[in-house]
């Protein structure tokens, strides 16, 4: 069974969409805020002084911008002729290009500004955390406290009592 070509760009398109729409849902990269995952669950806590702080940017994933990118770029492609060949030729090229284009949208769209901070554990190893920007404000000297849970590592300021 064959599907026609206008039912088959309707199809990309309501998949393009969803992604789309899925994408928007990512996971924070901030501190202070937790996937849903990590709720109720052990993490493994370590203190430590703050010895350095820069400020960096995160890149926004090219995977989905280029997964939608192909598809409408697939569907666009495939309707520029009535041959099958050439509607089949415009499809791989649309898909290609569109690809591109959305991976490097997605990656420059998405990007967000973060800090990467550099501390002095207590058991004497230093480490590096890349984070996004949130509510907390470091210095060098804070003491801190790194929380790892589910393979994910956020610092925050140490809870002074």
């Amino acid at each position: 069974m064959q599907l026609c070509p206008i039912v088959m760009r309707r199809i990309l398109i309501l998949i393009s969409l969803s992604l789309i729409l899925s994408n928007c849902a990512n996971s924070s990269l901030q501190s202070d805020t937790f996937d849903r995952d990590s709720a109720q669950k052990i993490s493994n806590i370590y203190y430590g002084e703050v010895v350095a702080i820069k400020k960096v940017t995160i890149e926004g994933s090219t995977k989905s911008g280029a997964l939608v990118g192909g598809l409408v770029g697939a569907a666009t492609g495939s309707g520029v002729s009535e041959s099958r060949p050439e509607s089949e030729i415009g499809a791989v090229l649309g898909g290609a290009i569109g690809s591109t284009i959305g991976g490097n949208l997605s990656k420059s769209l998405m990007s967000v500004d973060g800090i990467q901070i550099t501390i002095n554990m207590d058991d004497g190893r230093t480490v590096s955390v890349v984070q996004e920007n949130g509510n907390y404000k470091f210095n060098i000297g804070d003491l801190v406290e790194v929380v790892s849970i589910n393979g994910k590592t956020r610092v925050s300021p140490a809870i002074s009592g």
